[in-house]
């Protein structure tokens, strides 16, 4: 076990500037306009193509199914690994995955896919991408594939019903999370900290300072490393300090309780010196440059393999109020993929969702079990038994809740939310003033999908 005492350091915490961190992360590809691109084009569902296949020689002649996919390390080779499953129990259909850069790549692409004509048959939605798809009508309604073994009832309803509008089901969960708080404990121990996470952001602010500069490893380090890209977080953190992104539709980022959110963040990272915007913070966090992070369940068995120390974790803290939003992927199939491939899709989704596939996905992940089955199975039952951190989440989900409408449904929030947290970070920005801004761009966007919203969701 290695301690720490307050000294210098051979290696310090890359503190990025957020124009490197904008270039880095891809922010203006994020930009596209996918509400535009998204329309139906005229010409009917016939005209649109598959992307290119080229099946292993054993699973040639099927039916083709593509899966654009955000996953990459761990998880995706768990994810190959279960669809190579459904490859081989059946002789009809080749499903292949294809990767792209995180949730953003696999929204990016598939809007301009759209547009091209050419799309896949499953796309890999994140919780707050598939809405945007939904309200121009590409999404295809999975109720008529259901059956007795696949449907509703082989889902863990709160996470069922997050895709479900107007009694119509268009996404189900596969790759669902909540945030959670990951924290060293060789540095808690040896700083003299509980073995636990903080119960409130108070707490986690006052255990930053006596962490913050002391030395690991020849570290010298920081409470928490923080993403630039991470508005999820930053909705969470929102709700703790009493306020919201939007009441529905109607913006309320600019209220006293969000900027309290936003000063409590600006303080950390500019007054306190305890944080700092990384490039990576699951390799700043295993490589032992800093204690703590916040990131997805989804992360938890990659820190866990990867990290030379014990990993705790827990729930989030919280301040005025609980704030954990769920998040994480589902499964939605492209409505103008051709008959034969939308039934074939259908399949995969239900294998998908079967009790091998789906709890070899979340003990490989760390990802919620998402249906019973799962959740009831003797491999999940066994790992969470073996390391309770892999039911923190399914705990912490009873805390939880969907993320604002303007979150989902409104394009431009994500990078909105994004540059004001990076502003906050990077430039010690006023928080009053940064949601004032943010919010007077959210109004005039959200007026832009305020009819078709109401006529289809509220």
């Amino acid at each position: 076990m290695s301690f720490f005492t307050r000294s210098g350091s051979a290696s310090q915490p890359v503190n990025i500037s957020r124009r490197s961190f904008l270039t880095a992360a891809g922010m203006t590809a994020i930009a596209l306009p996918i509400l535009a691109a998204c329309g139906s084009p005229a010409g009917g569902t016939s005209s649109f193509s598959a992307p290119d296949v080229k099946p292993p020689t054993e699973f040639a002649g099927r039916t083709n199914v593509v899966i654009w996919s955000p996953w990459s390390g761990n998880n995706h080779e768990v994810f190959t690994g279960v669809l190579d499953g459904f490859n081989r129990s059946q002789t009809d259909i080749y499903a292949e995955v294809q990767q792209f850069n995180g949730y953003d790549g696999v929204t990016e692409k598939i809007a301009a896919g759209l547009q091209a004509r050419q799309i896949p048959d499953i796309g890999v939605f994140s919780d707050v991408s598939w809405n945007k798809f939904f309200l121009n009508d590409t999404l295809e309604p999975l109720d008529g594939y259901f059956d007795k073994n696949f449907g509703r009832g082989a889902f863990n309803e709160r996470l069922f019903d997050e895709g479900v509008v107007r009694g119509e089901s268009f996404w189900l969960p596969f790759g669902r999370s909540t945030p959670l708080f990951y924290y060293n404990k060789e540095i808690f121990a040896a700083a003299g900290l509980p073995d636990r996470a903080p119960a409130t952001w108070d707490e986690f602010r006052s255990w930053g300072k006596q962490i913050t500069g002391q030395n690991y490893n020849g570290n010298s380090l920081k409470m928490r490393a923080y993403t630039g890209a991470d508005d999820w977080y930053m909705q969470g953190l929102v709700w703790n300090f009493g306020g919201a992104i939007s009441e529905g539709l109607d913006v309320t980022v600019d209220s006293a309780a969000a900027i309290a959110a936003a000063e409590f963040d600006r303080a950390v990272v500019n007054d306190d010196k305890s944080g700092y915007l990384a490039q990576d913070v699951n390799n700043d966090f295993m490589n032992g440059q800093v204690a703590t992070i916040t990131n997805s369940t989804g992360s938890l068995t990659g820190l866990i393999k990867g990290s030379p120390f014990e990993v705790g974790a827990g729930f989030l803290p919280q301040q005025k109020t609980h704030g954990v939003p769920t998040g994480g992927a589902g499964l939605g199939i492209m409505k103008n993929a051709s008959p034969e491939r939308k039934d074939a899709a259908a399949q995969v989704l239900a294998y998908l969702s079967g009790e091998e596939a789906s709890s070899t996905w979340t003990v490989g992940t760390g990802y919620l079990p998402s249906t019973i089955a799962a959740a009831n199975s003797t491999k999940v039952r066994q790992v969470m038994a073996d390391n309770p951190s892999y039911k923190l989440a399914v705990d912490q989900l009873e805390l939880a809740r969907q993320p604002d409408p303007v979150r989902r449904y409104v394009q431009s929030t994500i990078i909105e939310m994004r540059t004001a947290i990076q502003k906050l970070y990077t430039e010690n920005a006023d928080p009053a003033a940064t949601l004032k801004a943010t919010a007077t761009k959210l109004r005039a966007d959200t007026e832009s999908v305020r009819k078709v919203y109401e006529s289809k969701v509220a």
